[in-house]
């Protein structure tokens, strides 16, 4: 009978597979959900490379994009490159932040296309449509201010829900 566990790798991450009663891997039909993220401060490109032996489907991606003081409207983009880095499909949000803002996007398959931001105070929330894609081994997913305005200074926090497959 199989059964699920939970292993660590080198670097102490925890994978979640399916083994048989002897201990052998099994692949599973089956997508599992999984958290990517990029926290690192100064920087507002970011960018996931889909794992060998893995498909990747996106559920949402959440953005939280703070502009610092540099003058120059960002736009924020989604571009899906093959393993050569050719892009193969590109999305814009469709609307600029200009400098000192902290705006939150969430980019997903399956939410209301706003077309100017919301909230109460603020207005400081977006959402934009993506189509639905499942990427391939070596694939990337690049998350960035298309215009660069202040790429070292602005800081964009990225929470990307995947599920994923492994083949072999």
């Amino acid at each position: 009978m199989p059964i699920s566990t939970t292993v660590k790798d080198g670097s102490g991450d925890r994978h979640w597979m399916i083994v048989n009663a002897l201990g052998e891997q099994i692949i599973a039909d089956s997508w599992i959900p999984e958290l990517q993220a990029d926290e690192t401060a100064d920087d507002s490109d970011k960018t996931f490379t889909v794992d060998a032996d893995e498909y990747w489907r996106i559920q949402s991606i959440w953005v939280e994009y703070t502009s610092d003081g540099n003058a120059g409207n960002r736009e924020l983009v989604l571009e899906i490159q093959d393993a050569a880095a050719d892009v193969i499909a590109r999305v814009k949000v469709g609307i600029v932040q200009a400098a000192s803002l902290t705006r939150y996007y969430m980019l997903a398959p399956d939410v209301v296309e706003l077309e100017a931001f919301r909230g109460t105070a603020a207005a400081d929330y977006l959402s934009t449509i993506i189509p639905k894609f499942t990427l391939l081994s070596g694939w990337i997913v690049r998350i960035y201010d298309i215009a660069a305005v202040s790429a070292a200074g602005d800081d964009m926090v990225v929470q990307m829900i995947i599920e994923k497959k492994t083949i072999s």
